[in-house]
């Protein structure tokens, strides 16, 4: 009787730690912003497979020529161009990087605005909204 005890709850934990690989969606958001910036990342993995969006948008007044940016941990982006309403959206929809255990990310971004020859450096903290 024991032993079916015994065996019975390995099998239970085997099969609800089997659930939370293969078919829960994990997701996490973070957001940070400045002045001239407001940035939100969302991420999710479904079973193995993980995704993720970024959007970056400029809310400062001038027109901006150049934007790079970095997060860290390294989340990849392409090489950003800001639309006409100053968004940035960068999309990775399969074999991603997700990151969920860190509470802050690190935004380094630069950017030029246009008909000036000075370049806008700042960081921006970006926290893991619960």
């Amino acid at each position: 009787m024991k032993k079916k005890f015994i065996w019975s709850i390995i099998v239970f934990v085997f099969l609800i730690a089997f659930y939370e690989v293969m078919f829960r969606t994990k997701t996490v958001t973070y957001v940070g912003g400045d002045e001239n910036w407001l940035i939100k990342i969302n991420a999710s993995i479904v079973e193995l497979n993980s995704s993720y969006r970024v959007e970056v948008q400029y809310k400062g007044n001038e027109d901006i020529e150049i934007v790079n940016f970095n997060i860290h941990p390294h989340y990849e982006t392409g090489l950003p161009t800001l639309d006409e309403n100053g968004y940035y959206i960068y999309e990775c929809k399969n074999e991603c990087n997700y990151h969920d255990k860190e509470s802050k990310l690190l935004l380094f971004i630069i950017w030029m605005e246009k008909n000036d020859s000075v370049e806008n450096m700042d960081f921006i903290e970006l926290k893991k909204m619960e």
